[in-house]
């Protein structure tokens, strides 16, 4: 079970933290973020792909042309790229959203609608925890941790919003995924600032960005890892080219950009499977390539298929 909890803690702290460590990223070649995203996005759950396999095609085309007239907000038998993009950060957000309420049922110990700091703990670590702010480890690993158990105390607090202690569904969507609640914005900004700004400056510099990063002296230049981080700061973070990000421009870092990856995956679409060239897909068009549209981020890979929620025709 220790064993276990090690593996969960890890997991949790690359995909809530918003930053992990310059580690992480070397092995898994990711933005901060990302990890998050893919986990969400990627392969559809084992019990899932049974029950898809299950429909007949008659069932599978049924429930795509209810999902085709729900992305068709103004009902004119075409799916624009505006459409699809806002549908695939509909069905992002959506899925975060229903992961966090059924760990909130895990997590509410005693079922009165609220998780209290010692229940989180309980369920997460087998145990209450306890570490002093003020006193360090000398232990390396436990030291991370505490300093890992501090943050999420403090992001447990960020996310209440009442004078309730303790928090309800919606606060627990807001700490296990802090990101897509507004109003933990300036939180998420002065956490990356505390774990990344190292002078103080209220900016992370392209050294500070990089974290513990030191060329090896006998290599002649950088990693290949390290040539796509820097390009990434200059090109896609650092907005007005003063060589540090400030605090928005750290948010595009540390937030995943949902926007542009739903339009993205929209504009490929339509690449794709637009047989008359009107920038736009037909329910006909999205049939005759029925494979490619549910092996998208549009049906998150066949997943909607069988969440009732995203099929299901509205009266």
């Amino acid at each position: 079970v220790r064993e276990h909890k090690n593996m969960v803690v890890e997991r949790k702290r690359i995909i809530c933290s918003p930053h992990s460590d310059r580690n992480d990223k070397k092995r898994l070649k990711l933005q901060p973020g990302q990890f998050r995203l893919r986990l969400r996005a990627g392969a559809v759950p084992q019990e899932e792909a049974e029950e898809y396999a299950r429909l007949s095609p008659e069932e599978q085309q049924r429930r795509l042309s209810a999902i085709v007239k729900k992305i068709d907000r103004d009902s004119d038998g075409l799916l624009t790229n505006d459409e699809l993009s806002s549908w695939i950060q509909q069905s992002f957000k959506h899925y975060v959203t229903q992961e966090a309420k059924q760990h909130f049922s895990d997590y509410d110990k005693d079922g009165d609608g609220l998780v209290s700091w010692k229940e989180y703990n309980i369920q997460m670590y087998d145990r209450v925890i306890d570490f002093d702010e003020n006193t360090v480890l000398e232990d390396q690993e436990e030291e991370s941790f505490r300093q890992l158990h501090l943050k999420e105390k403090k992001r447990f607090e960020k996310a209440n919003r009442d004078d309730v202690p303790d928090l309800n569904v919606d606060e627990f969507v807001a700490f296990e995924h802090p990101e897509e609640a507004e109003y933990m914005t300036d939180f998420v900004i002065q956490e990356a600032l505390e774990e990344h700004d190292k002078d103080g400056d209220g900016f992370v510099s392209l050294e500070e960005f990089l974290g513990d990063y030191r060329r090896d002296p006998t290599a002649r230049e950088d990693p290949e890892w390290i040539l796509v981080e820097k390009d990434r700061f200059v090109n896609d973070y650092d907005k007005d080219n003063d060589g540090r990000l400030n605090p928005q421009e750290l948010l595009s870092w540390i937030v995943p950009n949902n926007q542009g990856i739903a339009q993205e995956e929209a504009l490929h679409l339509i690449e794709e499977m637009d047989l008359n060239d009107d920038k736009k897909l037909s329910e006909a068009e999205i049939l005759k390539n029925q494979d490619l549209f549910l092996n998208s981020e549009a049906t998150d890979y066949g997943r909607q298929l069988h969440d009732e929620h995203f099929y299901h025709e509205e009266l």
